[in-house]
C-alpha cells in the first residue's frame, strides 16, 4: 500500500491561490461590509490626497522655478499634461474588455506616483551639475507621469460606483471630501512651518524631502486601498473599439455633459493653472510658505469640510443638475479675487479667494461625480467617464497654452489704475471669470434633469 506522500500530489487538487490573486480577486460585497469599506474609502482618499497636495502644490511650483522652468514651460508642462488625459480612453477600453479594474488602476497609480518622485530626483541632480536639460527633464518625466496616472481614473471612478449605493453616493463622497479636507490641513500647514525655518541654502533640499516623504504616504495608500473588495463587472458587449468611444458622443442625452464641460475647463486653465505661480513668484508665497500654505490650502479645505457633507446631501435629494449649477456659478467668481491681491495684501484676498472656491467646488465636484458616474449603464461607465474628462482636458490643455501666450505677450505690459498694478496673469484672471459665468449660465441649463439617477 502507497501513501499520498509516495505519489505525489492527488489527482486534480487545487494549489491554494497566491496572494497576489487574492489581493485583486472579484467577490461580492455584503450590506454589513459597507461602512467599513466607505471608512476606508475616505482615510484612504486622504492620504492619496495629501500625497497630490505635497508633491503638485506650492512646493512643487517653488521646486520647479527654482530648477529654472519658466512661466511658458509651466503653461508647456500643464498643457501636455492635459492632452495626454485622453489616453483615460485607453484604460476605458482594457477595463471594458477584462473587468479588472482594480489591477488596471493599482499598476498604472504605482508607476505614476514613483516616476513623479524620480523625475524630480534627475532634476535636482542635473541642476546641482549645472545642466541646461534640467526643465526639459522635468517636464518630460512629470507629462509621463501624467499619463500614466490619468489611465488610472476610470477603472476607479468605475469600482467606486459598484462599492457605494446609489442613493447615499453624494452624502459618501461629500462626507469623503470633509475628511479629506481635514487631513490634508493637518499636514501641509506643519510642512508650510518647518520649511520656512530652514536657511535659504538648504530649502530645495528640504522641498525634496517633502516629495519624498509625500509620495510613501502615497504608496501605502494604494497597498491599502487595493484591500477593498472589488465587485464583479458586467462586461460590456464585444464591439469595435470606435464603436466604443463613440457611444458617450452619440447619447443626445450626454453631450450637453460633455459641451459644458469642455467649455468650463478650458475657461478655467486659461487662467486657474498658472496663478499658483503668480501667487509664489509675483505675490512672494514663497517668502511665506506657512501663510500661503493656510490661505491657498488650509482656507480653501475648511470650505469643503465646512460644506462637503450638507452639499453631498442635497445632491441626492435634488439631483446633481441645481447642485452644478449653483456650484459653478459660485466657483466662476474665483479669480476676481486675486485680481485685487497685492504682495501686502496677499494673504486676506487668497484666503477670501479660497473660501469661495472651496465650498463652491467641492458642492460642484461632488454633483459631477454623481453625475458622470450614474449616468451611463454599468459596463460603459468606464469609456464615459474616460471620454468626459479627455475632452475637457483637450479643451484644459488648449486654455493652458493660450493663458501662457498671453502672459509672455504680455510679459512687460502693466497698466495702474487706482493704486493696482495690472500685467498679462490679470488679463487671463478676467478672460477665465467671464468663461466661467458664460459656461454656467447657459450651457448647464442644456443638461438633462435626472435621467438614468433616477
Amino acid at each position: 500500500m502507497s501513501s499520498a506522500a509516495d505519489t505525489g500530489p492527488t489527482l486534480g487538487a487545487s494549489r491554494p491561490p497566491s496572494f497576489l490573486e487574492t489581493y485583486f480577486a472579484h467577490r461580492l460585497v455584503y450590506a454589513w461590509e459597507l461602512p467599513s469599506v466607505m471608512r476606508k474609502h475616505i482615510y484612504t482618499g486622504t492620504m492619496g490626497n495629501i500625497w497630490a497636495t505635497l508633491i503638485a502644490g506650492i512646493f512643487f511650483v517653488y521646486f520647479g522655478t527654482t530648477v529654472g522652468v519658466t512661466e511658458f514651460e509651466w503653461s508647456v508642462m500643464a498643457g501636455l499634461s492635459s492632452w495626454l488625459i485622453s489616453a483615460q480612453i485607453v484604460s476605458a477600453i482594457l477595463t471594458e474588455r477584462t473587468g479588472k479594474r482594480k489591477l488596471i488602476w493599482f499598476l498604472f497609480a504605482v508607476a505614476e506616483r514613483t516616476l513623479r518622485l524620480a523625475g524630480v530626483l534627475v532634476a535636482l541632480w542635473l541642476w546641482s551639475h549645472g545642466s541646461r536639460w534640467t526643465p526639459v527633464v522635468l517636464i518630460a518625466a512629470v507629462c509621463l507621469a501624467n499619463f500614466l496616472g490619468t489611465m488610472s481614473s476610470p477603472p476607479w471612478l468605475s469600482w467606486l460606483a459598484d462599492l457605494i449605493p446609489e442613493d447615499e453616493h453624494g452624502t459618501f463622497y461629500g462626507r469623503r471630501s470633509a475628511w479629506i479636507a481635514v487631513g490634508v490641513v493637518a499636514v501641509v500647514i506643519p510642512s508650510g512651518f518647518l520649511i520656512d525655518r530652514i536657511p535659504e541654502a538648504h530649502k530645495l533640499q528640504a522641498v525634496v524631502w517633502v516629495f519624498v516623504g509625500a509620495t510613501l504616504i502615497g504608496l501605502v495608500d494604494l497597498l491599502i486601498h487595493g484591500t477593498l473588495p472589488e465587485p464583479p463587472m458586467e462586461l460590456a458587449p464585444r464591439t469595435h473599439v470606435l464603436q466604443a468611444m463613440l457611444a458617450p458622443l452619440r447619447d443626445r442625452a450626454f453631450r450637453p455633459w460633455l459641451v459644458f464641460n469642455a467649455c468650463w475647463t478650458f475657461a478655467m486653465t486659461i487662467g486657474g493653472v498658472l496663478a499658483t505661480i503668480y501667487f509664489v513668484e509675483n505675490l512672494e508665497i514663497k517668502r511665506n510658505f506657512l501663510g500661503g500654505s493656510i490661505v491657498i490650502t488650509a482656507v480653501a479645505l475648511l470650505g469643503s469640510i465646512i460644506t462637503g457633507h450638507w452639499t453631498g446631501r442635497l445632491v441626492d435629494r435634488l439631483g446633481p443638475k441645481r447642485m452644478l449649477f449653483w456650484g459653478h456659478l459660485v466657483w466662476a467668481s474665483l479669480p476676481l479675487f486675486w485680481i485685487l491681491a497685492t504682495p501686502a495684501s496677499a494673504l486676506a484676498w487668497l484666503a477670501a479667494a479660497s473660501l469661495v472656491g472651496g465650498t463652491s467646488s467641492t458642492a460642484a465636484s461632488t454633483a459631477s461625480n454623481k453625475f458622470i458616474t450614474r449616468f451611463p449603464p454599468a459596463e460603459k461607465r468606464a469609456m464615459y467617464c474616460a471620454l468626459s474628462s479627455s475632452i475637457a482636458n483637450l479643451a484644459g490643455g488648449v486654455g493652458v497654452i493660450v493663458g501662457g501666450l498671453i502672459i509672455k505677450g504680455l510679459h512687460d505690459w502693466h497698466v495702474q489704475l487706482g493704486g493696482w498694478t495690472f500685467g498679462g496673469f490679470h488679463v487671463t484672471f478676467v478672460a477665465s471669470s467671464a468663461l466661467r459665468f458664460l459656461a454656467a449660465i447657459f450651457l448647464i441649463r442644456n443638461m438633462p434633469e435626472r435621467t438614468a439617477l433616477g
